[in-house]
Order: structure tokens, then sequence, then C-alpha cells
């Protein structure tokens, strides 16, 4: 059994009505989640191609097993449990979440590299976090590689342990990520329609995800918790 999870664009002056179309499992939720965000929004391009290719070609050429969205969403679920890892604890890490037993040091490199942006992307006044997501024609590799991207942010969200219960939106807005890392991609069709709500949906990610770091280090010490 699956569900449509239908959402929107901007409504309104300071806030975002996300209503995408995208089919998930039925622990998914049908709900209809309000963030703020700026007057006059536009959707935005979460895409960095250069990026996840070069790192896909990396952990491919190291046998890793997972994929660069899942590893970014990996690093941000780390970072946004109020978790700051050492260089030492990120290589551990990183060993883990590819199943190897040693990571080349090219790759390692790149690795810690995403993680210092990552870690000040989330922490910018800005806003300029993005998702380092495929930009692959098929819409379906697109589909699935947000749904990825989530996976490895609950992974890593796990694996950072935050400390005390949660805020209400970031509870929920964890479980929403956890309904789009069980989409069902092969059900998704090419049409101009399904191509705005998959961005719809990628800027609801990263929008979420802004919030929970935000709300998580909010509650915590200056220190923060580190990765066990």
């Amino acid at each position: 059994m699956k569900r449509w999870v239908n959402r929107s664009t901007c409504a309104g002056n300071h806030k975002i009505v996300l209503k995408t179309q995208v089919l998930f499992h039925a622990a998914a939720i049908a709900r209809i989640e309000y963030i703020p965000i700026k007057k006059n929004c536009t959707v935005t391009m979460t895409s960095e191609t250069n990026r996840f290719e070069l790192l896909a070609n990396a952990i491919l050429s190291a046998g890793g097993q997972a994929d660069p969205s899942e590893l970014h969403g990996f690093i941000c679920g780390i970072l946004a449990a109020g978790a700051e890892p050492d260089k030492k604890r990120w290589q551990h890490e990183l060993t883990e979440l590819l199943d190897l037993e040693a990571v080349p040091a090219d790759l390692n490199k790149d690795f810690l590299q995403l993680a210092k942006e990552s870690q000040k992307q989330l922490s910018d006044t800005d806003f300029s976090f993005r998702l380092v997501l495929c930009d692959d024609d098929d819409i379906v590799a697109r589909t699935l590689a947000l749904g990825h991207w989530c996976e490895g942010f609950l992974h890593g969200f796990g694996i950072g342990s935050a400390k005390g219960k949660l805020l209400p939106t970031s509870d929920e807005a964890l479980k929403d990520i956890g309904a789009i890392s069980q989409v069902d991609a092969d059900h998704v069709e090419e049409s101009e329609e399904n191509e705005q709500q998959l961005l719809e949906l990628q800027e609801y990610v990263r929008v979420a995800v802004l919030n929970i770091f935000t709300e998580v280090r909010g509650k915590q010490s200056d220190s923060g918790p580190t990765v066990h």
C-alpha cells in the first residue's frame, strides 16, 4: 500500500507550503508542513553536480558501498544531531559507512573537506546550505538520490546521538525525512509537473535540515556532544 504526499510552492510572504506529489510507502505521513522562508521565494536547485561526480568516482574506485548523496546526508545528520567529530572520528565513521577496511587518502581528504564545508553551510546565516545530489537527466535517478540522501541523514543523526527530547518541529521534520527516504521511484514518471514537484521536495528537505540543525544546536551547550 502506498499513499500520495502532496505539496505545493510558495504561499504568502514568509512561508512555504510544500505539497509535493511523490509516492511513499504506507508508513509515510500525509500532511502539510509550513516552513519559514524568504519573501518572494523560489525553489532552489540543490544539485552539486561536479562534487557528486567526483565523489561517485572516488567511492566506486575504492569499492565503497554508499553513493555521494547518502554520504553527504550522513555527514549532515551527524552535524544536525549536535556532534562535532574530530578528524580521527570522521575517518572512522567514513570507513564504517563505506564498509571498507581502509579508505584511500584522496577519498578521505574529499570527505573531510565535504564535512568541513557542510558544517560551515549549516552554520551560516545566509542559508547557503545545499544537498549534494546527482543531476542526471533521468528523474528516477534524481528521486532515488534524494531518498538516499535522507537515508544517510537519518543514519548520521542516530550516530550523532542528539541529547534531550527534540522540539516538536524537529521531530515532525525527521518523520518527514524518514518518509522521503522510502520513496518509491519506480512509479515516478517524466513530466514537467513531476520535475517541479521533485525540486520542491528537495527544497523542503534542505530547509527542514537547517531547522533541525538550528533547533538542536540551540538546546545544547557550545561544546556539543561527541560521536561515540
